[in-house]
């Protein structure tokens, strides 16, 4: 028998829903609280070896179109001197940040060991570190982090089309990452259930700023995302994902992003 108990957070017009049953409370979590005791949160989240890089470029707006064109032909070169880093995606900031801001994900098939590998392939390649410097000279500010992407998400493949993507980045309280996992396993099913191409990816943050998540959802304009977010209410599950994960929160930002011409996804 489901039993549910609600709270009102001191100070703020929030309420918890926490969800137990009389039998198991975390029957249908994908893994339970006491494995998280023992085990690192990435074991336990990601079952594939790849781990992500995204990397954020902040550009001179005067500068853009040639920005453009030099990494365009950066990625290119990149592509060729190793496939141990290969370009999944890259994306224009057009809402909600610095507009001539760019954004990439990289896929290191084999994890760690193709970070090493590229590292010291490119390190001492000449071709290489030119083509890099010269592209610093279009840059105001660079970042990057490395990510694990969560079992649950679908992998990130190529999309057709004119798309926009909505990056969500959520910044958790430490200790809350192995709820979070369990109540967005069911939320991503609320999502797909709208339609099933909406999910693009999810990732946590392995070096960078920890305890981060990135969700990344595709749509085919604003009004289509308006539209499959309010459809996901419809699903009766969708209110507790929700309510039990807002707490869990330190901050939260969402942006839209435009594929870039030479993006491999669209």
């Amino acid at each position: 028998m489901l039993k549910s108990s609600l709270r009102i957070a001191q100070g703020k017009n929030v309420i918890c829903r926490n969800l137990v049953t009389s039998s198991n409370p975390h029957a249908s979590w994908i893994f339970s609280k006491e494995a998280s005791k023992s085990t690192g949160h990435s074991s336990l989240l990601a079952n594939r070896n790849e781990v992500f890089e995204v990397r954020f470029e902040d550009v001179s707006p005067a500068k853009w179109e040639d920005y453009l064109k030099n990494k365009a032909e950066f990625m290119s070169l990149l592509h060729s001197k190793t496939d141990a880093c290969q370009l999944v995606a890259g994306w224009k900031f057009i809402y909600g940040d610095a507009n001539f801001r760019a954004m990439y994900l990289l896929k290191y098939p084999e994890g760690w060991t193709d970070i090493d590998r590229s590292r010291k392939i490119l390190k001492n390649d000449e071709e290489y570190d030119s083509a890099e410097k010269s592209g610093w000279k279009l840059l105001r500010n660079q970042e990057s982090e490395f990510l694990k992407a969560f079992s649950y998400w679908p992998i990130p493949t190529a999309r057709e089309g004119n798309n926009i993507y909505d990056v969500r980045s959520y910044e958790l309280k430490p200790g809350s990452m192995y709820d979070w996992g369990n109540y967005w396993s069911k939320g991503i099913n609320c999502r797909k259930n709208v339609r099933d191409d909406i999910p693009y990816a999810g990732f946590f943050t392995q070096l960078g700023k920890l305890h981060t998540i990135y969700h990344i959802w595709c749509y085919t304009d604003l009004a289509d995302r308006k539209a499959c977010r309010e459809g996901t209410w419809d699903n009766a599950g969708w209110n507790d994902v929700v309510a039990n994960t807002v707490p869990l929160i330190r901050s939260m930002k969402t942006r839209i992003l435009e594929p870039l011409p030479f993006s491999p996804t669209q």
